[in-house]
């Protein structure tokens, strides 16, 4: 009963409704479906440098990036333990496999995070075990976390604006990501910082990929063997 709940409260939601018929498509027919969404960094335009302290409504947060072991040590221990319990593998971890941390802080506190991938293929758990194959010049956000006390003030669209331009700095032309279907949160805020679709995966809740659509993408996406 409280799963049909959480299902309605979409509907409050803008694309709440098509979220929720992605759901009903998941529970009849026992599949799910992934969107992939992407931003064009060579299109975005050029700006001011960004200070390291941004607002957000009525709150003001600062921004910090991890590419480093250096970067790890200019920071609290308590803030990176912080960062790494949203981040699956932890801080370490992600940057020896060549993966980077951007986040928005408020003080001590983690108000928004995100991972970004520089590897050429992408391993993924979620919706099932996937290699993702990037283009020359792409990298992968694999994830965007939002702490709750936090939500509802556009800290993820500023975070998401901030990391842009950082990954720009470095060369990168496109940034890579999917998306369950049923997420309208993230959807809206990557719609709102103006990514688009390039591709979908229809996988079985069994964990067998049936269907891609990804001709346009510049992307493959293989089931691990």
């Amino acid at each position: 009963m409280n799963a049909w709940r959480e299902r309605l409260a979409l509907l409050r939601y803008k694309g709440g409704f098509k979220a929720a018929a992605f759901w009903l498509i998941k529970i009849l027919c026992r599949v799910e479906i992934y969107f992939f969404y992407a931003t064009d960094l060579t299109r975005q335009q050029a700006s001011l440098p960004q200070p390291l302290v941004k607002k957000s409504g009525t709150e003001t947060f600062h921004f910090i990036s991890l590419n480093s072991t250096q970067d790890i040590a200019m920071h609290p221990h308590e803030l990176i333990e912080q960062i790494s319990s949203q981040s699956g593998r932890g801080v370490t971890q992600l940057i020896q496999d060549d993966a980077s941390i951007y986040a928005l802080i408020d003080g001590t506190q983690v108000v928004s995070q995100t991972n970004i991938s520089h590897s050429t293929v992408i391993r993924v758990d979620s919706p099932t075990d996937l290699d993702i194959g990037l283009a020359s010049g792409d990298v992968f956000l694999g994830y965007l976390f939002t702490h709750p006390h936090y939500r509802g003030l556009g800290a993820a669209a500023l975070l998401l604006e901030m990391m842009c331009e950082d990954i720009k700095k470095h060369g990168y032309s496109r940034i890579v990501t999917h998306i369950r279907s049923t997420n309208v949160a993230s959807l809206n805020t990557f719609k709102k910082c103006g990514w688009f679709k390039i591709g979908w995966i229809v996988v079985s809740t069994s964990n067998h990929l049936l269907l891609r659509c990804l001709r346009k993408a510049g992307i493959t996406v293989s089931v691990v063997k």
